[in-house]
């Protein structure tokens, strides 16, 4: 074999064509497990060029450490004879042909989206990666990818339409009865991709958030949105279709294609067979994970240096591989296996860990497809001491469990709790450099932990966006670690600082203002409004929030109902600006408290008159605010005024557990 390393728009520059043998089978990747995941790699990439570039002005002539390029993996090509003049050198795939077809897919999508900026450059750019010129003897020579049967229809009506509302009309939504056919995945693959480069174009996110009618539903983004017209509408229907697209933003998605995407090719030579290749790669056998990778290489390493790795591996990495996910029974799942939901995507926890443990150490931004390059650069940068990391490694995977399966029996407890809910994983490295100076219950960590939970939960409450987090925290990380510094006043002061929407930490006139008029239960996920009342239950309770649990399976109650009529919740003026104040005040904090699963269901929708006295059953001291005299009458009244002074009410207590010194 001979190998050489190559990227996305090289790979389809040369006149050739990649030719998918009859033994292999037809186009498989789906939006959900390959498509999705392969953008997102691809923004990710798109993001840190853009940083890296930015970063390349501020420096000028000083060298920056190149730019991490993402491994797209292997493709293995075989070439058949040349035939002469008026024929294209043909390549056959024997491995990597999803890879490839998905690639020039992705190619023919950004073309069509291109297309309308009139930029010639640009325009024939994509001629080059998407057709061989001719002429040629046989007229499927132009196409630089040659699919089994299966996907043939299809890639020639993609490189042949030249626009969304062509391949729109060709392949339609099909019906059986009433049932709606997906198209075909090829088909999928480019929509899709012409859908998120076309946001992309015009400044938008694929993973933005949009407010859905369901609270109690995932928030959905703006991918979940074409995924879904994907499946269901003809025409696809595009976010934001009205703003222009950006050349800028083009020619950044063309260069990130170009220059931080890696392939390794491997040319098969005459005495190669294809056949036996194809087999022994598509051989049956566990797929290795960061942390599989990570071991054989610790005690690879470990063994070469003549220690003894029995020992090793019974002291610290047994864990690992032995630990009961329930601590009363030894045999069954094991807890580090387990898969644990990182914003979008599960992995392992053991998986999960070592990323934060990586990004801990290394202080960069990777993903956890690169968490065993960034071990392998960040373990051999100094000659190693296997005892001594592996002990710190254990230590730390003892954190991490307190972060992921957290126990609400501490303040720092609390803290993991909450920030779960709030699914702000960004903080686990910072959590973990911090607890590697200070035990848990050390004041100076717990003034750190309530000045990192005040700001989350106060950007939350206001609407902030999160987009940020990654730079913002991966820089507070980079400037403790290069001070080694972990006290609180340095993370304050450094909180303190930030500016701009994107990274402020909200003063309590804005939080107050986010209280009392933002429709919390319909913006924030159903978990994180129930964390709030959570937390402010136990501060109703106790000085010392953690000194008393909650019971389990407590849930949301809107006193005023979602479902109030008129006829029982009157309005003091019935006209269209009071249904409006009213629906909006209707998801505020005011409005929302915790009952126990029974009582939420037996209250329901009836009037306040007799909602009240079954709140009032409630032990809970959040309710006992419906005790008080004011509601003590033969028509006790719950409407606007009540729920914004309720507002107030709880906010002052808000604003003592999320202080903003």
């Amino acid at each position: 074999m001979q190998h050489s390393k190559t990227n996305i728009t090289q790979l389809f520059s040369n006149s050739q064509q990649y030719l998918i043998p009859i033994f292999q089978r037809g186009f498989v990747w789906t939006l959900e497990n390959q498509v999705k995941p392969l953008w997102e790699d691809l923004i990710d990439r798109a993001d840190a060029l853009a940083e890296h570039q930015q970063q390349q002005l501020q420096v000028g002539e000083q060298k920056l450490r190149p730019l991490q390029k993402h491994f797209l993996g292997t493709v293995v090509l075989s070439a058949t004879p040349l035939k002469g003049f008026g024929y294209v050198p043909i390549l056959e795939v024997i491995d990597g042909q999803q890879r490839i077809t998905t690639l020039q897919i992705l190619l023919l999508a950004f073309r069509d989206v291109a297309r309308t900026l009139q930029d010639d450059f640009i325009n024939q750019s994509f001629v080059s990666y998407t057709v061989n010129p001719g002429p040629f003897h046989v007229k499927e020579h132009i196409y630089k990818i040659w699919p089994t049967n299966a996907g043939r229809d299809e890639i020639t009506t993609l490189i042949h339409a030249g626009s969304l509302e062509a391949v729109c009309q060709q392949y339609p939504i099909q019906h059986n009865g009433k049932k709606k056919l997906p198209r075909p995945l090829m088909i999928e693959a480019y929509l899709y991709f012409y859908g998120v480069i076309s946001l992309f174009l015009r400044g938008q996110a694929a993973d933005d958030t949009i407010a859905g009618n369901n609270p109690d539903q995932e928030e959905r983004t703006l991918s979940d949105l074409i995924v879904h017209s994907i499946r269901h509408d003809n025409q696809l229907r595009l976010p934001g279709s009205n703003l222009p697209l950006e050349k800028k933003k083009a020619e950044l998605l063309l260069e990130t294609l170009t220059n931080a995407f890696q392939l390794m090719a491997l040319h098969l030579e005459d005495e190669d067979d294809p056949q036996v290749i194809f087999e022994t790669l598509n051989a049956r056998g566990a797929q290795l994970f960061p942390s599989d990778l990570i071991r054989n290489y610790v005690f690879l390493q470990a063994t070469r240096k003549g220690e003894d790795v029995n020992t090793l591996y019974n002291s610290y990495w047994r864990i690992f591989d032995d630990t009961p996910a329930d601590a009363s029974k030894q045999k069954g799942d094991k807890y580090w296996k387990q898969e644990e939901r990182q914003g979008r995507l599960k992995n392992s926890r053991l998986d999960l860990m070592l990323y934060h443990y990586v990004t801990l150490r290394t202080q960069e931004d990777i993903k956890v497809a690169h968490v065993f390059q960034g071990f392998k650069t960040w373990w051999e940068a100094k000659n190693r001491n296997t005892d001594l990391e592996l002990t710190r490694l254990c230590e730390n995977a003892a954190v991490f469990e307190r972060i992921i399966s957290p126990k609400t029996d501490s303040r720092f407890g609390l803290f993991c709790s909450r920030i779960k809910a709030m699914d702000t994983t960004i903080l686990n490295p910072l959590i973990l450099y911090l607890r590697e100076h200070h035990a848990e219950d050390a004041d100076e960590l717990l003034t750190i932990i309530t000045d990192l939970e005040s700001y989350i939960i106060r950007r939350f409450v206001c609407g902030l966006p999160t987009k940020g987090y990654n730079r913002t925290f991966m820089r507070l990380l980079s400037d403790l670690v290069a001070t080694r510094a972990a006290d609180a006043g340095t993370v304050r002061a450094f909180l303190q600082d930030l500016t701009g929407d994107s990274q402020v930490w909200p003063d309590d006139r804005l939080f107050r203002e986010a209280w009392l008029s933002r429709p919390i239960y319909q913006t924030l996920r159903h978990g994180r409004a129930r964390m709030l009342l959570e937390a402010l239950e136990l501060a109703l309770r106790t000085n010392k929030q953690e000194a008393v649990g909650l019971p389990p399976g407590l849930t949301i109650e809107h006193v005023l109902p979602q479902g109030w009529t008129p006829e029982q919740w009157p309005l003091t003026i019935d006209n269209e600006m009071e249904r409006t104040r009213r629906s909006q005040l209707l998801h505020t904090m005011g409005n929302l408290t915790l009952l126990t699963q029974p009582m939420n269901t037996y209250v329901s929708n009836g009037p306040f008159i007799l909602k009240r006295p079954e709140i009032t059953q409630s032990l809970l001291s959040l309710n006992a605010y419906f005790q008080r005299e004011a509601f003590q009458t033969q028509t006790p009244v719950w409407l606007e005024e009540q729920i914004i002074t309720r507002g107030s009410d709880l906010f002052e207590i808000a604003k003592t557990i999320w202080p903003r010194p």
